[in-house]
């Protein structure tokens, strides 16, 4: 089977790498190929004869979400505007599309978050982040019914990439307490090779299982020597941010559901990706 994968970023090299054992990949780069160009990618569809498009391209900002605020442009178009081109020539070449997103369009405890549920951190709230609100207007008009949408959230692994969770807590003195849905990438990966292989359109949650509160994910760092001295938790109104932050717990029963995959409980990866940063000591690196 033939796979693009659009972004070479944090998702996007991890998931071309595992790809690549069992398929035929190509890893495109928003910047050199230009793929929000249509002719362009129609033109690549065509002559790779791509079976499946993954589009993990987005725009998170940098160093964080605040970023979106002030860049919204840039957050516009790569999260509205480019997966809606890819699923246009997706359609016209007869190509599945897979769009890797965010769950970060839910706040609050009042449920764990399916699928179906109308998003209350998007749109429709004015305190919700300028991120937030694009990855809500992408998922309104992306067509469930051909496109499949994965909700990803605080993605983990082994390497101390500044958009790993445990990097961020390792670098940050002041830290807040809140439940929060986590994703392993590599176990994403995974997932997205089930569903390039076994295709369905709609949207998933890709979390894990019983979902740890920060308190005891640093607790687990902790046991591993994995921390930072200075570390304090302080109330969420003392955090030095721009724009607010999605707080809240995702339920994946629909994958498990519809593709027999158990993501695993959150408490497992999280100490697999700590026990293996204690033995590279890459997380004495700052990022």
């Amino acid at each position: 089977m033939n796979i693009a994968v659009l972004g070479s970023g944090f998702i996007g090299k991890y998931l071309n790498s595992y790809l690549s054992d069992n398929h035929l990949t190509y890893l495109l780069n928003q910047t050199d190929d230009q793929y929000h160009v249509s002719h362009r990618l129609r033109e690549f569809i065509k002559t790779h004869r791509i079976d499946v498009v993954v589009n993990t391209c987005g725009y998170t900002g940098y160093p964080n979400v605040d970023a979106c605020e002030d860049n919204k442009a840039s957050c516009t178009l790569y999260n509205i505007t480019v997966p809606l081109v890819i699923e246009e020539e997706c359609k016209a070449a007869n190509a599945k599309f897979i769009n890797v997103s965010s769950g970060c369009i839910y706040t609050g405890y009042d449920k764990d978050y399916v699928e179906d549920d109308e998003p209350n951190f998007g749109i429709y709230n004015p305190d919700s982040s300028f991120y937030s609100k694009t990855k809500h207007l992408s998922e309104m008009f992306l067509d469930k019914d051909f496109t499949n949408i994965i909700r990803i959230r605080m993605p983990v692994t082994s390497k101390m990439d500044h958009k790993n969770l445990l990097s961020k807590l390792n670098k940050y003195d002041n830290i807040i307490d809140f439940k929060n849905s986590k994703t392993d990438v590599v176990k994403l990966c995974q997932f997205i090779e089930v569903v390039v292989e076994n295709f369905k359109p709609g949207i998933y949650n890709a979390v894990h299982n019983k979902t740890l509160t920060t308190r005891e994910v640093t607790e687990i760092m902790v046991e591993y020597g994995i921390q930072n001295d200075n570390w304090k938790f302080i109330p969420y109104e003392d955090l030095d941010i721009q724009a607010n932050r999605s707080n809240c717990v995702l339920d994946n029963s629909k994958a498990k559901r519809d593709f027999d995959f158990d993501f695993g409980d959150e408490e497992y990866y999280i100490r697999l990706n700590c026990a293996i940063l204690q033995k590279s000591e890459s997380w004495q690196e700052k990022v």
